[in-house]
């Protein structure tokens, strides 16, 4: 029997290549030799880089950025066989690098993703994908804008400080594009995200996403102002769809040049995902949590279309399911936990709880073909 193994990360617990393994180990306890194609994924977010140059065969490097809140850190990519970068914007970003109790998206900057971008087309590279997922920013990609060399002036001409996040939005009077990198505009840009938010408004992305930032209601506010202003500034509504994503990210790389993609359909490209269905009896996905949600085009869905496509049926496994989840797409629908428990010792028993999980499936699967 033949088993690809594509699962989405269980946020705040496991990589996407960790679930995959751990399933793989159940499995191969009662059928050893069954053929078992790892192949983790993701959409853009949390894990995308990791997921892509495993699935890929890609080169995983770091180098030496900004975090969100300005200090340093180290922040990976993905260098495909393709000549393409996959960059994550939570690596350099990312909501999971600030602690509950420091987040603060009035400071948040995305300087550190521009910075990592920066080094790439220094490099000679002109083919990015970059996922937007995770991110603990609404700052319209100002920081990202100014690590590529654009300049932000106030009403009075002084320069705004590299760096600063959403907070000052408001406060720019004039943009100055002279100086980006000259790379930019010779790149080839796709944006991972199935975030489908405008970039103001009332499903913008201070409205919609500031509050899971740390935002107080009147941050909310003064965030959704700046983002205006910022719109008004490219003289762009940004209305596209995916523009609010990223707290605005999706809006300034789509001014760069950028074309937005689903996240999860260009990751399962990347990983050439319809060429491994050939000869495939089941394909295994899951995520931390399925609700009626991951029908609108997450990735767990698109990978049992996908599948569907080619005549293969897919069994979910995440981490906890909606009570009454119901979905044709899949042939079952299975949650890993083993029973009543808090939060902690759910993600302490998720390692074994997915071993006993690939167990099960093998020893009821063996026979059924």
């Amino acid at each position: 029997m033949k088993w690809i193994l594509a699962p989405d990360s269980f946020k705040n617990c496991l990589r996407s290549p960790q679930v995959a393994a751990y399933l793989a180990e159940g499995i191969r306890e009662i059928s050893p030799g069954d053929t078992i194609i790892e192949l983790p994924l993701a959409d853009g977010g949390e894990g995308t880089v990791e997921a892509a140059a495993r699935a890929t065969g890609g080169r995983l490097e770091e180098c030496r950025v900004s975090g969100p809140l300005g200090e340093p850190v180290m922040a990976h990519h993905a260098l495909l066989s393709s000549g393409c970068a996959l960059l994550e914007l939570a690596e350099a970003a990312g909501l999971e690098r600030i602690p509950e109790s420091g987040r603060d998206p009035l400071r948040t900057t995305t300087f550190g993703v521009g910075e990592q971008l920066r080094n790439l087309l220094d490099a000679g590279i002109r083919n990015f994908v970059i996922g937007i997922g995770g991110s603990a920013t609404v700052d319209g990609g100002i920081g990202l804008f100014q690590a590529l060399g654009g300049l932000c002036r106030d009403a009075a001409g002084r320069e705004i400080p590299a760096g600063a996040g959403g907070g000052v939005l408001e406060r720019i009077a004039f943009l100055d594009v002279a100086g980006l990198h000259p790379g930019v505009a010779k790149s080839v840009i796709r944006i991972a995200s199935d975030v489908t938010n405008p970039l103001t408004g009332p499903r913008g992305a201070a409205r919609i996403f500031a509050p899971q930032k740390g935002a107080s209601p009147a941050e909310v506010e003064r965030l959704e102002r700046g983002l205006i202003r910022w719109a008004e500034l490219w003289n762009d509504p940004g209305d596209s769809p995916g523009d609010g994503a990223a707290g605005g990210v999706g809006f300034l790389l789509r001014k760069l040049g950028g074309r937005m993609e689903s996240g999860a359909a260009l990751l399962l490209d990347l990983a050439q995902f319809d060429r491994h269905l050939d000869g495939t009896d089941w394909v295994v996905t899951g995520e931390g949590r399925t609700d009626f949600q991951s029908l609108d085009g997450k990735l767990c869905a698109v990978v049992a279309a996908r599948a569907a496509a080619k005549g293969v049926r897919t069994i979910l496994c995440s981490g906890s399911i909606e009570p009454d989840f119901r979905a044709a797409c899949f042939a079952g629908c299975f949650s890993v936990a083993s029973g009543p428990g808090t939060l902690e010792q759910a993600f302490e028993q998720t390692p074994e709880n997915l071993r006993r999980m690939g167990r099960s499936l093998a020893g009821i699967l063996k026979g059924h073909l």
